[in-house]
């Protein structure tokens, strides 16, 4: 059931609504060196720092190919071991559909700084995209390994594993996710019925609250599983309020529940200028 419901995974992974499926074949020529001579003469400080500013405001104004050249000029010119111009033009390439591309970058990273969560994650997004889901569960698995708190890697391992039909894998994986975090102590607060009303709103971040979103789906989809065996039983003598119900699942996950389009997984957000 879930095959069929996803069945256009291969072609429609997205991530967050920036990263798409490609449709056009992935330049693999050689890069010619741009031209960068903006504070030439200057330290490879100042001119990194002028040239990483000018790719972000670039990209920010959503002039993508000149955040790439910009990014260009620090990697390829400037500062070949410098990672956080990979990080930054890897996600500028899959903004622009350059996933095989992008995911060069999060590898170059990676191979800088081996501990980079963030390019562990955000290439494991690409790979799914890509249909390498072996791959992605190997760079999910890494954040959880160098950060058994990091809950957009849970988040992903879940998605991933219900696409590949294991879903009571992937609510497990969402139940160890809960219990990463305090998100459970401060839900049963605010459900506490003898909570003042007047009383402050808990701050949090709102990525820990993420795995209840997906148990509903993951419980929804047994919910179906159960539904449809239940029809394949009965056959026309089905309970009308049962294949009422199932088409009603059915439905949503057709449209705003479905995994497959990406919009469920989460990017690991990279501040480059995060002390």
């Amino acid at each position: 059931m879930i095959r069929r419901l996803f069945s256009s995974l291969l072609i429609a992974v997205l991530a967050m609504t920036l990263f798409t499926v490609p449709t056009l074949a992935q330049n693999t020529q050689e890069k010619e060196l741009p031209e960068c001579p903006i504070f030439e003469d200057q330290s490879t400080d100042v001119r990194i720092s002028y040239y990483v500013g000018e790719g972000l405001g670039y990209q920010r104004s959503g002039n993508l190919g000149q955040a790439t050249d910009s990014f260009d000029c620090v990697v390829l010119v400037i500062d070949p071991s410098y990672v956080t111009g990979y990080m930054l033009r890897g996600r500028v390439l899959a903004q622009q559909r350059l996933l095989e591309e992008a995911v060069d970058d999060y590898t170059r990273a990676i191979e800088l700084d081996s501990s980079l969560i963030e390019a562990y994650n955000n290439r494991g997004v690409l790979y799914m995209s890509l249909g390498e889901y072996d791959e992605a569960a190997a760079d999910f698995a890494r954040t959880i390994d160098l950060d058994p708190n990091f809950i957009e890697g849970y988040n992903n391992q879940a998605i991933l594993s219900a696409l590949n039909e294991d879903v009571d894998g992937a609510i497990t994986i969402l139940e160890t996710a809960l219990s990463r975090s305090n998100i459970a102590d401060i839900l049963a607060s605010l459900k506490n019925p003898d909570r003042p009303s007047d009383a402050e709103f808990p701050k949090f971040d709102s990525i820990n609250a993420r795995p209840y979103a997906l148990l509903g789906i993951m419980n929804s989809l047994k919910a179906l599983q159960n539904y449809e065996d239940y029809i394949t039983l009965t056959r026309s003598g089905a309970d009308s309020r049962i294949t009422s119900a199932a088409g009603m699942l059915e439905s949503q996950f057709t449209f705003e529940l479905r995994l497959d389009d990406g919009s469920w997984l989460l990017q690991a957000n990279y501040d480059p200028f995060k002390e």
